[in-house]
């Protein structure tokens, strides 16, 4: 953990110029390797706002994390075009997930099968790296996209380098996924089950374990991410209340997929049933947030929050936890705070420098 990594995370809730000038103004206060954008539909496209992003700034830039909803074979196309605009020595990354409440809210289907995720990623690496790939091989991805399994796919233009495909995952089938088939592996705080009580719990040491014994049967290291999810700001009252917004995403998703670990961890799921409801029923992210009370925030772990001092104790704990599992990579995630600015300069000066000393 010597040579850890720091990114940082951007949601598209903010207009793409202004989500440019948030990384020009993250870079210029701290030396982070990469920018990561969420992937979410109804807002601002974040895909074409990482391929400014690698254009205009001197960073690597990927999707933290973008889904199978979207074609593979269109993901492939847009990842390789950004890979030739990054700036010498940056380079594009793809982060995928099974998706979570907010595409629901639009989606009839509430969750990938960890077949389509198999798939997904088995169908981004070849392509990535320049491959032909027959497309009989892929059924699941056939079916839902309508493909010629008669013929192969590649990509004419390729990356000048393999575009990494990282799989976030939260549950056992998609850890074996995550080591068998993918470039690396994503662990989310917001996911119940590497949540901070998840982590002090023993959850993501048990996954991380899960991960490497899989890959300990393949050819190449697995790079380990972990995506920790903060609100700050000199005023810890509004930043505990934009923390909900992102904890009523991990919640609700944690409801649908992970009930019984909601229980391990001391959370009564039908306290959270109303928050899923939300986005069930179409109300959105704001409604899900106000669902949540500051204790269910605070006793989630999903997000830190406050002012930098309440902030730093709690990611220096898990960032204790991540050095003894020797993960590669830190994204300093969303939502960062109520007025992204600031929290971009609290967090470079303040929080960031005392939680890695």
């Amino acid at each position: 953990m010597a040579n850890l990594e720091i990114g940082i995370e951007f949601w598209p809730w903010n207009d793409c110029r202004e989500l440019l000038s948030n990384g020009a103004r993250a870079l210029k206060s701290y030396p982070f390797s990469h920018l990561w954008m969420c992937d979410e539909f109804q807002y601002e496209d974040a895909i074409t706002t990482l391929a400014v992003m690698a254009m205009e700034l001197d960073v690597s830039v990927g999707t933290m994390v973008t889904f199978p909803w979207r074609n593979p074979l269109e993901l492939a196309q847009r990842f390789a075009s950004i890979s030739k605009l990054a700036r010498p020595g940056r380079r594009a990354s793809l982060g995928i997930g099974a998706g979570g409440a907010v595409q629901v809210q639009v989606i009839g289907e509430k969750k990938n099968p960890v077949d389509v995720m198999a798939e997904s990623v088995q169908l981004l690496r070849g392509l990535l790296r320049g491959e032909s790939v027959p497309l009989a091989q892929f059924p699941k991805l056939a079916a839902r996209f309508r493909y010629n399994t008669k013929t192969s796919a590649k990509l004419y233009f390729p990356p000048p380098m393999p575009v990494p495909v990282y799989l976030a995952a939260g549950g056992p089938k998609m850890f074996e996924v995550a080591g068998k088939h993918a470039d690396g592996v994503i662990f989310s705080q917001i996911v119940a089950t590497t949540s901070l009580p998840a982590v002090k719990a023993g959850f993501l040491k048990n996954a991380v374990n899960q991960v490497e014994a899989v890959r300990a049967h393949g050819d190449a290291p697995l790079k380990k991410l972990y995506n920790l999810h903060i609100s700050v700001s000199r005023d810890g009252h509004k930043a505990r209340q934009w923390a909900k917004r992102n904890a009523s995403y991990g919640l609700a998703g944690a409801y649908i997929r992970y009930p019984e670990v909601l229980k391990r961890i001391g959370i009564d799921p039908e306290e959270v049933a109303p928050v899923a409801e939300a986005y069930l029923q179409g109300k959105g992210v704001e409604e899900a947030a106000r669902r949540i009370s500051d204790s269910l925030l605070a006793r989630s772990g999903m997000v830190f929050s406050g002012t930098p001092e309440d902030c730093i104790s709690s990611c220096r704990e898990l960032k204790g936890h991540l050095a003894e599992m020797d993960f590669d990579h830190l994204v300093i995630g969303v939502p960062l705070g109520p007025n992204i600015p600031e929290a971009i300069d609290l967090l470079t000066t303040e929080v960031i420098p005392n939680i890695l000393n």
